[in-house]
């Protein structure tokens, strides 16, 4: 029986948690309101989706600045690279009908043209990224005023000697996803944008979701812009067909999340194919690399993740995050081409508010009875670094690595240095994005200066040498 003292508690409890969501979602549109304009961004919208339910979706600022049309939740907006996911997931369909084999060259897929030194090539290769195929965005004579047949683009690229063998090595090129476009157009028959339209686009019924036509009109559809000079210009408005695999697709914030959860929930593709795209690649010599095919999987501070970035010359940037063990889905798109950067970190502060710790800066001093030691040790590293001196706790192999850039910005934060606290550590799993496995902790500081807060990632061996630092400023 619930009495009146029950209820009464009950309400209050009610109102507690709805004034903290209101409080965290105020706190979201002033954070990006903030962010839109330190960074120049017009427009921009974000999706917050928990195992099914939308718990925040709005817009911000202008969707088009020439006629002063706000952003909203409903904002279509160019997704690039993003839209390598619908690449990869129209491959395994035709994997799980028996129609194409991962571990097939390319060159049995692909037009005669195809060089012989592409034999070794995969289509797995092509997914994961270990092609060793140059990137075509750093070809001078791609125009994206014109058409390419399949043969001239694969002309075009074939041009260029691989960058290493094979499953070698690791090295995102966007080249990979026009010829996974390809193939999938040789092998079903139908046009790259037919087959993906009929059999993923329709089957989500998630209208938003589109391949983007400059000559096609589109509800909501938001304008695109860089920056020249300091000055807001529009974006690149043409792109050929032939690299739609790469950066082709239109979406709003919230179908983009709905997708992503969908496709991560396993309700797409069969549990095995969805298991591939999520594996971590490994090489020839035995290291692996925590990319599936066209995901990023990270883990911080014990939070899994599966993420992707998009930038267009178009002038809009994209992130997409997905936090498989709090089911959680963050989309964030943006209408400037800035590399991605302002929706990438825009994105972790929006995790941080409903998964706390789950970015660098949503961290809190340590208690560890080591943090002491450890911020003496650690400072003094950043010093020798910063004057250039040889340091015993460097390993051999990154020691040169290390940027002027780096020493530079680095001596420049030590010159006014407020505070310096050790956040926490972390054993590195086969979940975190790195190249180097005999890495296996990483640590984490914050460092106080005149008006700048700096985050440095150290990540060392268990010999204690020190193999990769490196920094983000706030």
């Amino acid at each position: 029986m619930i009495t009146s003292l029950n209820r009464a508690i009950v309400l209050s409890l009610l109102w507690f948690v709805a004034s903290i969501s209101t409080a965290s979602a105020d706190w979201i549109d002033d954070f990006i309101a903030e962010q839109l304009k330190e960074r120049k961004i017009p427009g921009l919208s974000i999706a917050v989706i928990r195992d099914g339910e939308v718990l925040k979706a709005a817009g911000y600022g202008m969707a088009k600045l020439e006629f002063q049309v706000p952003a909203t939740k409903e904002t279509v907006y160019e997704i690039g690279s993003i839209s390598k996911q619908f690449a990869a997931e129209a491959v395994m369909l035709l994997v799980d009908e028996g129609k194409l084999d991962l571990d097939k060259s390319i060159t049995e897929y692909l037009p005669s043209n195809a060089p012989e030194s592409w034999k070794p090539i995969s289509v797995r290769n092509l997914l994961n990224q270990t092609s060793g195929l140059k990137d075509w965005t750093e070809v001078k004579e791609f125009s994206y005023r014109r058409e390419y047949t399949s043969e001239e683009f694969i002309d075009l690229v074939s041009a260029f000697p691989l960058e290493f063998q094979p499953n070698d090595d690791w090295k995102y090129s966007n080249t990979n996803l026009p010829l996974v476009g390809i193939i999938v157009e040789r092998v079903s028959q139908k046009s790259y944008e037919a087959f993906v339209s009929e059999r993923i686009f329709a089957p989500l019924g998630l209208p938003s979701i589109q391949f983007n036509h400059n000559s096609k009109i589109v509800s909501g559809r938001a304008s695109g812009y860089v920056l020249r000079d300091d000055r807001l210009e529009q974006g690149e408005p043409f792109r050929p067909k032939i690299i739609a695999p790469s950066g082709g697709v239109l979406a709003n914030a919230v179908d983009l999340a709905r997708w992503w959860e969908t496709m991560l929930q396993g309700r797409l593709l069969k549990a095995t194919s969805l298991e591939q795209m999520l594996l971590p690649t490994k090489l020839n010599n035995g290291k692996s690399v925590s990319h599936g095919f066209a995901f990023f999987i990270d883990t911080f501070n014990g939070h899994k993740m599966i993420f992707h970035h998009g930038s267009t010359v178009g002038g809009f940037g994209s992130v997409v995050r997905y936090f498989p063990n709090e089911k959680l889905t963050i989309a964030v798109i943006g209408n400037l081409e800035d590399g991605g950067f302002g929706p990438e970190y825009i994105s972790k502060r929006i995790a941080n508010v409903y998964i706390p710790g789950s970015y660098i800066g949503g961290l809190t001093k340590s208690e560890d009875s080591e943090s002491s030691q450890l911020e003496l040790v650690h400072l003094e590293l950043l010093r020798e670094i910063a004057e250039n001196k040889p340091s015993s706790m460097l390993t051999a192999e990154y020691a040169p690595r290390i940027t002027p850039e780096f020493r530079e910005s680095t001596a420049s934060n030590l010159t006014s240095l407020l505070t310096f606290e050790f956040l926490g550590r972390e054993r590195i799993g086969d979940d975190h994005f790195i190249f180097d496995r005999s890495l296996t902790e990483a640590r984490y500081f914050k460092m106080s200066t005149g008006n700048r807060t700096h985050y440095y990632h150290f990540r060392c061996r268990d010999d204690g040498k020190f193999g990769a630092i490196f920094s983000e400023e706030y």
